[in-house]
């Protein structure tokens, strides 16, 4: 094209940009020509579209070093490129984080098998606005729940660095494979968000537990769930309680509802006594002998 005379246009440079970043895990040299020609357009006076300079950043973060990534930060800075505020900020303070919320998304799509959850997280990276919409039913569901605190330092923290938290994005991860039905594949995403060192709030623990409630074979991953974030200080909300209290419940067999009884007790010794009224709200609407199994196993208890 070149060679022809033919100067390539914005979105000649987008397309071959997009390209060179999207594939650069099959040939780590497409992520230098990808920051060149990006830096290219800018010398020409042109304005990278905001998807591709998110993209190129996604490749510098999963196959180059922080240092190169503020290299490039400051070579299109000092060319007057500046990105929009809605899209995640690469400020040099924050620019470690920034990298490692990128990696954490190629990971995603590279460690997954859920193609449903892969074409989720695929937008995330050129459509942030989706997670900021979570970000905040996030900070609304905390404070309904009465964690004021939790909610408070996300918003705090999204304030000051500019950026997403990173227990939103794991916590949209933990969400996506529940929608789809993949209640293994939320449980791993767990774990994930566990070894990557983000620690999940009381909204992660309530999508969780309410997630894998719905499939008896993770009543136990559930329970334990529940308990772990008990022993961490957080209250777990009725809904929440009483969705693992019913998932042994509807097992109808005596070793579950034994089960069952020892994890109110432990509750209770613990600290936390369950709700029986707030119980009854949740449970509106099930078979009668499902609300009587689950209010006799938590009754006998109270009483007790």
């Amino acid at each position: 094209m070149i060679a022809t005379g033919v100067a390539p246009a914005s979105c000649t440079y987008t397309i071959l940009i997009t390209a060179l970043a999207t594939h650069s895990s099959s040939d780590v040299n497409f992520v230098g020509y990808a920051k060149k020609y990006f830096l290219e357009m800018l010398v020409k006076g042109m304005k990278p579209h905001s998807t591709s300079y998110t993209i190129v950043f996604d490749a510098i973060a999963c196959r180059e070093s922080v240092e190169k990534a503020r290299e490039f930060l400051e070579q299109i800075q000092a060319k007057g490129f500046v990105p929009e505020s809605k899209v995640f900020h690469f400020e040099e303070t924050h620019l470690a984080e920034a990298m490692k919320g990128m990696k954490m998304y190629d990971d995603l799509v590279c460690n997954t098998n859920d193609k449903d959850v892969q074409k989720v997280v695929r937008k995330w990276r050129t459509k942030s606005d989706c997670l900021y919409k979570n970000l905040f039913k996030m900070f609304k569901a905390l404070i309904e729940d009465g964690n004021a605190d939790q909610a408070m330092e996300l918003y705090k923290r999204h304030v000051e660095t500019g950026m997403l938290p990173m227990v939103v994005p794991h916590t949209c991860v933990i969400e996506a494979f529940l929608k789809f039905g993949n209640t293994k594949g939320a449980l791993e995403a767990y774990w994930g968000m566990l070894a990557a060192g983000v620690a999940p709030n009381p909204y992660t623990y309530t999508v969780l537990i309410k997630g894998l409630t719905a499939d008896p074979n993770f009543s136990g991953d559930a329970k334990k769930c529940l308990l772990e974030m008990m022993d961490k200080g957080m209250r777990p909300n009725a809904a929440t309680y009483t969705a693992v209290i019913e998932s042994f419940a509807k097992q109808e067999d005596e070793a579950s509802e034994k089960e069952c009884k020892e994890l109110v007790e432990v509750m209770m010794g613990k600290g936390f006594v369950p709700n029986a009224k707030a119980m009854m709200e949740v449970l509106k609407g099930r078979p009668t002998p499902v609300i009587r199994r689950v209010m006799n196993i938590v009754l006998s208890k109270l009483k007790g």
